[in-house]
């Protein structure tokens, strides 16, 4: 009984259990391998995807940087060129001796010009400033250095050499402009570029030193500038600093071919891969390229905390396989969503970054159009009265002695005068803007009496005001108030806005009202002219802003009146603001 009773407990139990329990380990610990291997894929694939945001994000970074620079490089010589071309036509019936003053004026105002120089129609240079810096003597045919004289001699415009060394160091470029009196030729001044100066200027601080560097180079692979490998300016790249088979050479020979972009090449100076993102610089006949160079690893520095992230949360996530439980899912869910915010905060600082950037870029091309239209404006305002003058004196040329033809010849010689004087305000313009913004406006303080400049001003403007039928109203004639000013520049300031507002008022009257608010003279010019929209209030002291260029045209200018207008009021300490509503007038407000 008791025998069959034990067989019947042993015939009961599991003789199989063993194999059974290691085929669900067996099965655990696949699933738990195959976990892990999804784990360990789906890492890999979120670092290279975070990998490729972060290297596109950052190339199109330093690609916006490379575009800044280059702008403002191509700024930079545009506005050396007009410059150059204004003092052309300045000097044009001044003698050697008496240019020598205005070539140290354009020299001490002007950064990046190392040296200007006249040399006369035989080809010799008769001056220059700083003379040390200057040939002075040289004839350009003895030397056989002619060619550039004579290409602007035979066509008469503006012409720019390739880089070359400079006798006095450093590498640099030459301006020419041919100089005509009545249509003769009377030489060429020229000037020269530093580009070395330049460069410092605009690509020294493009990158942060030790995170990189900048270079330029000519369409023939000569170096301009390396902030990196100073030895390198003047030679070529290939050849002296890489193999004619590397693939520095291979980025090298696509920045000759005039196109922009981003690449990688192998260092072999250092041993390193780089990113390097190129565009190319345009000024007349010339093309450069300037490109920027930062090693690999930097983009590898980017992502490192977040790659430290995810190689802890595989680590974190295979454990929590490998010991089993149930919480597995919530962690991995956890931890998942860190890591996207992580990502996604990277990404949306990289596109902030982009987008100020792309900000940046598009503000410089503002102003980049805005000098354009300058020099046009400029071109306009320069060309205009020239060519009054040449047809009154053509006119005069051909006049008899009666007295119809002197009463002809008087019309023609204050046509003359008047346009003379139009140039004359242009130049005053220019050179007051250039004292405004470098800080040399001399200002002669004494005491003066505020409403005696007034009636100064009102009075060289009552003429034309009469001639369109304007009427000016002023404070009482005999009321005084003392204040200390330059009263030269203020009466300009009060001519300037009376132009203006007879400038841009068909009918109607003007008004001019003083008085004292908290101790201080309040002066209100007010109109009743067309207006100011109001997005335009705060930008019409900015030099060269014209609020409408049609009727800017018409009436002329060039937009910088009301920035020596803010330059002057601010030099006495005061201020000055303007007020308008479309169609009912304008009011300009100085408190000094």
């Amino acid at each position: 009984m008791v025998r069959s009773l034990q067989n019947g407990i042993e015939s009961q139990q599991p003789v199989s259990g063993a194999p059974v329990m290691s085929h669900k380990k067996f099965i655990t610990l696949a699933v738990a391998a195959l976990l892990i291997v999804v784990v360990a894929w789906f890492g890999q694939v979120t670092n290279q995807e975070v990998g490729d945001i972060v290297q596109q994000q950052f190339t199109q970074q330093q690609l916006l940087l490379t575009r800044q620079a280059a702008v403002g490089i191509e700024g930079f010589l545009d506005e050396r060129t007009a410059l150059i071309e204004v003092l052309a036509d300045e000097i044009a019936d001044e003698s050697p001796e008496n240019m020598t003053a205005y070539f140290r004026t354009v020299y001490s105002r002007s950064k990046g010009i190392s040296s200007i120089g006249f040399a006369n129609s035989e080809g010799v240079i008769v001056t220059g400033y700083p003379v040390e810096d200057v040939a002075i003597g040289l004839d350009l045919y003895a030397t056989k250095k002619n060619v550039s004289f004579d290409r602007a001699r035979d066509t008469g415009e503006t012409y720019t050499t390739n880089p070359m060394l400079l006798v006095q160091g450093g590498i640099g470029s030459h301006i020419g402009v041919p100089v005509y009196s009545d249509n003769e030729f009377k030489g060429v001044v020229f000037a020269t570029i530093d580009i070395s100066t330049l460069s410092d200027r605009y690509l020294a601080d493009v990158i942060p030193e030790g995170h990189g560097h900048v270079y330029m180079i000519t369409m023939i692979g000569r170096s301009l500038y390396d902030s990196a490998h100073k030895e390198m300016i003047g030679k070529k790249y290939i050849g002296s600093f890489c193999t004619n088979n590397s693939s520095y050479a291979e980025i090298l020979s696509e920045q000759m071919q005039e196109t922009e972009g981003t690449g990688y090449y192998f260092d072999e100076s250092s041993g390193e891969w780089r990113i390097v993102a190129y565009t190319p610089i345009v000024w007349h006949n010339h093309i450069w390229s300037v490109a920027t160079s930062v090693p690999a690893r930097e983009v590898g520095a980017l992502v490192h905390s977040v790659y430290r992230k995810q190689i802890l949360f595989i680590t974190i996530v295979i454990a929590i396989i490998l010991a089993g439980g149930g919480s597995i899912v919530l962690i991995f869910s956890r931890w998942n969503r860190e890591l996207e915010n992580e990502v996604e905060k990277t990404t949306e600082d990289l596109k902030k970054s982009n987008t100020e950037l792309e900000s940046a870029n598009t503000k410089l091309k503002e102003l980049d159009r805005l000098k354009s239209e300058f020099v046009s404006i400029a071109s306009h305002e320069l060309k205009t009265p020239l060519t009054a003058i040449k047809l009154s004196m053509d006119v005069l040329r051909s006049l008899s002695g009666s007295e119809k033809d002197i009463r002809t010849k008087d019309e023609l010689l204050e046509i003359v005068d008047r346009n003379i004087e139009r140039q004359n305000r242009l130049v005053t313009d220019l050179l007051d803007i250039s004292r405004i913004e470098t800080g040399t406006l001399k200002f002669n303080l004494e005491p003066v009496d505020l409403y005696d400049i007034i009636r100064e001003s009102v009075r060289s403007m009552r003429d034309i005001a009469d001639r369109k039928g304007i009427s000016i109203h002023t404070d009482p004639e005999g009321e005084t108030l003392a204040i200390t000013g330059d009263r030269d520049r203020l009466v300009q300031v009060f001519v300037n806005l009376i132009g203006n507002a007879l400038k841009f008022t068909e009918k109607g009257e003007i008004r001019i009202h003083v008085q004292m608010v908290a101790g201080h003279p309040e002066i209100r010019v007010s109109d009743t002219g067309i207006g100011i929209p109001p997005e335009e209030l705060d930008r019409i002291f900015d030099k060269f802003h014209q609020v409408d260029s049609g009727l800017t045209r018409e009436a002329g200018g060039t937009g910088l009146g009301l920035a020596i207008c803010r330059g002057i009021i601010e030099g006495h300490g005061g201020s000055i603001r303007a007020e308008s509503e479309v169609g009912h007038g304008s009011a300009f407000v100085i408190v000094l």
